[in-house]
């Protein structure tokens, strides 16, 4: 999943037939190298004799659907508002589960739902809520004030959060990871802070030729 942003850009750039900003590309290669740090804890033989599974491919293929649907929202939220939008990828995502489980012989959805206990309806209700119609309502807008590039960068925050999550659980974070948290921290502000203070150096220089 920390392919996303790259996913993302090469996508765009595929598409448009244009190279990214030289910013977005700092920002991608400081990003990737602290997520690495993070999920690896400086191990990098883990890439090495890293091997894909079924389940890796198919979470690979997820990250290419997400970084398609991330670049094809950037136009669609042009035209269409983003509470619509929003449920009818629900709406679509609803109707692929449901044409998975009617083929799935160990799966019974609605004889499960009737024994579930107080907890996990809590659970499902959080995680409808909050983790995905707020979510996607949230990374959408992100996306048209952004633009899919800049906004997918941000995707980095995913192994961050999970790291800090591990921590409040109890979890050992290590130095290392914490340095991974910090350089994709500044691998998203740098870029910015370099366009601030250039924005803000014309300002003064067109005030002071004023």
């Amino acid at each position: 999943m920390a392919l996303s942003p790259l996913a993302t850009s090469l996508i765009g750039s595929l598409l448009q037939r244009k190279l990214p900003a030289r910013g977005a590309v700092f920002s991608l290669v400081v990003c990737l190298s602290g997520v690495l740090l993070v999920l690896t804890n400086g191990e990098l033989k883990r890439l090495l004799g890293f091997e894909f599974n079924h389940g890796d491919q198919m979470i690979f293929l997820g990250m290419l659907c997400w970084s398609l649907y991330t670049y094809l929202t950037q136009g669609v939220s042009r035209w269409m508002p983003m509470i619509p939008y929003t449920l009818v990828g629900m709406l679509s995502g609803l109707g692929v589960i449901s044409l998975v489980t009617t083929f799935s012989a160990e799966v019974h959805p609605l004889q499960e739902s009737l024994v579930i206990s107080g907890y996990v309806v809590g659970d499902l209700l959080f995680i409808g809520v909050f983790g995905t119609v707020g979510g996607y309502l949230l990374w959408i807008s992100g996306v048209k004030q952004l633009g899919a590039a800049n906004a997918s960068l941000f995707f980095n925050f995913v192994p961050v959060f999970a790291a800090l999550t591990a921590f409040a659980y109890g979890q050992t974070v290590t130095s290392l990871q914490l340095l991974g948290v910090a350089i994709v921290i500044a691998g998203l502000l740098l870029p910015r802070v370099v366009k601030w203070q250039q924005q803000r150096f014309n300002r003064q220089e067109a005030t002071s030729v004023n």
